[in-house]
Protein backbone atom coordinates (compact mmCIF):
# COMPACT_ATOMS: atom_id res chain seq x y z
CA UNK A 1 0.00 0.00 0.00
CA UNK A 2 3.01 2.38 0.92
CA UNK A 3 4.32 1.55 -2.29
CA UNK A 4 1.37 2.62 -4.44
CA UNK A 5 0.60 5.86 -2.11
CA UNK A 6 4.16 7.04 -3.23
CA UNK A 7 4.26 5.93 -6.67
CA UNK A 8 7.56 3.91 -6.20
CA UNK A 9 8.25 0.96 -9.26
CA UNK A 10 9.88 -1.74 -8.96
CA UNK A 11 11.93 -0.62 -11.95
CA UNK A 12 12.99 2.41 -10.64
CA UNK A 13 13.92 0.44 -7.05
CA UNK A 14 15.87 -1.68 -8.89
CA UNK A 15 17.70 1.06 -11.05
CA UNK A 16 18.42 3.14 -7.54
CA UNK A 17 19.75 0.60 -5.62
CA UNK A 18 22.26 -0.14 -8.57
CA UNK A 19 23.19 3.57 -8.33
CA UNK A 20 23.62 3.17 -4.57
CA UNK A 21 25.62 0.19 -4.81
CA UNK A 22 27.71 1.40 -7.53
CA UNK A 23 28.86 4.49 -6.02
CA UNK A 24 29.38 2.91 -2.52
CA UNK A 25 31.79 0.59 -4.74
CA UNK A 26 34.04 3.33 -5.91
CA UNK A 27 34.02 4.92 -2.86
CA UNK A 28 35.19 1.79 -0.73
CA UNK A 29 37.51 0.89 -3.96
CA UNK A 30 39.01 3.41 -4.37
CA UNK A 31 39.57 4.77 -0.67
CA UNK A 32 43.56 5.38 -0.71
CA UNK A 33 43.64 5.65 3.07
CA UNK A 34 43.52 7.94 6.01
CA UNK A 35 47.50 8.26 5.58
CA UNK A 36 46.72 10.15 1.71
CA UNK A 37 43.50 11.42 2.12
CA UNK A 38 43.79 12.88 5.35
CA UNK A 39 42.09 16.75 5.04
CA UNK A 40 38.25 17.92 4.15
CA UNK A 41 39.11 18.82 0.91
CA UNK A 42 41.28 16.00 0.15
CA UNK A 43 37.71 13.63 0.92
CA UNK A 44 35.36 16.03 -0.77
CA UNK A 45 37.55 15.23 -3.60
CA UNK A 46 37.48 11.93 -3.65
CA UNK A 47 33.62 11.48 -3.22
CA UNK A 48 33.29 14.28 -6.05
CA UNK A 49 35.79 12.13 -8.33
CA UNK A 50 33.61 8.55 -7.33
CA UNK A 51 30.36 10.64 -7.75
CA UNK A 52 31.24 12.19 -11.03
CA UNK A 53 32.26 8.86 -12.39
CA UNK A 54 29.44 6.73 -11.09
CA UNK A 55 27.23 9.14 -12.96
CA UNK A 56 29.58 9.00 -16.36
CA UNK A 57 29.39 5.34 -15.96
CA UNK A 58 25.25 5.23 -16.31
CA UNK A 59 25.77 7.86 -18.95
CA UNK A 60 27.77 5.42 -20.68
CA UNK A 61 24.44 2.88 -20.22
CA UNK A 62 22.32 6.27 -21.93
CA UNK A 63 20.57 5.85 -17.87
CA UNK A 64 21.46 10.24 -17.26
CA UNK A 65 21.25 11.83 -13.75
CA UNK A 66 21.79 15.30 -12.99
CA UNK A 67 25.52 15.85 -11.43
CA UNK A 68 24.21 18.65 -8.79
CA UNK A 69 21.49 18.85 -6.40
CA UNK A 70 19.42 17.76 -3.55
CA UNK A 71 20.88 13.95 -4.22
CA UNK A 72 24.60 14.82 -4.58
CA UNK A 73 24.10 16.33 -1.19
CA UNK A 74 22.05 13.77 0.09
CA UNK A 75 24.73 11.10 -0.38
CA UNK A 76 27.83 13.43 0.47
CA UNK A 77 26.28 13.90 3.61
CA UNK A 78 25.76 9.93 4.31
CA UNK A 79 29.37 8.92 3.30
CA UNK A 80 30.87 12.04 5.22
CA UNK A 81 29.19 11.12 8.07
CA UNK A 82 29.29 7.34 7.46
CA UNK A 83 32.66 6.72 5.82
CA UNK A 84 34.77 9.46 6.21
CA UNK A 85 34.34 10.35 9.53
CA UNK A 86 36.96 8.30 12.06
CA UNK A 87 36.27 4.86 12.26
CA UNK A 88 33.31 5.31 9.26
CA UNK A 89 34.74 3.02 7.28
CA UNK A 90 34.31 -0.34 9.53
CA UNK A 91 30.47 0.56 10.11
CA UNK A 92 29.62 1.09 6.45
CA UNK A 93 31.74 -1.86 4.77
CA UNK A 94 29.72 -4.01 7.36
CA UNK A 95 26.36 -2.85 7.50
CA UNK A 96 26.02 -0.46 3.99
CA UNK A 97 24.80 -3.45 1.89
CA UNK A 98 22.47 -5.32 3.94
CA UNK A 99 20.48 -2.59 4.66
CA UNK A 100 20.09 -1.58 1.37
CA UNK A 101 19.59 -4.91 0.04
CA UNK A 102 16.48 -4.93 2.46
CA UNK A 103 15.57 -1.61 1.70
CA UNK A 104 15.39 -1.44 -1.84
CA UNK A 105 13.41 -5.34 -1.86
CA UNK A 106 9.99 -4.42 -1.92
CA UNK A 107 8.33 -7.53 -0.82
CA UNK A 108 10.68 -7.72 2.37
CA UNK A 109 8.52 -6.35 5.49
CA UNK A 110 9.80 -2.61 6.77
CA UNK A 111 9.26 -0.13 9.91
CA UNK A 112 8.05 2.91 9.31
CA UNK A 113 11.52 4.27 9.51
CA UNK A 114 12.61 1.79 6.43
CA UNK A 115 9.62 3.02 4.52
CA UNK A 116 10.06 6.66 5.45
CA UNK A 117 14.04 6.05 4.57
CA UNK A 118 13.16 4.62 0.99
CA UNK A 119 10.30 7.11 0.10
CA UNK A 120 12.78 9.99 1.13
CA UNK A 121 16.24 8.24 -1.00
CA UNK A 122 13.72 7.33 -3.92
CA UNK A 123 12.39 10.80 -4.11
CA UNK A 124 15.53 12.55 -4.38
CA UNK A 125 17.03 10.42 -7.01
CA UNK A 126 13.70 9.92 -9.23
CA UNK A 127 14.01 14.10 -9.08
CA UNK A 128 18.09 14.02 -10.51
CA UNK A 129 16.47 11.77 -13.36
CA UNK A 130 17.41 13.87 -16.62
CA UNK A 131 14.65 12.36 -18.59
CA UNK A 132 15.32 12.64 -22.95
CA UNK A 133 12.08 13.94 -24.54
CA UNK A 134 13.45 14.18 -27.83
CA UNK A 135 12.61 10.52 -28.27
Amino acid sequence: MWIKMHSISLEKCNLFFDFICSLYTLVTDTYLGEEVINSDSQKVGHFKWCWNKNIENFAIENINFKSEGDHYEYFWHFFSESFYSEGGKVIITEKMDDYMKKLFELHVEKTKSDLDVLTDIYKVIDKSIIIDTKQ
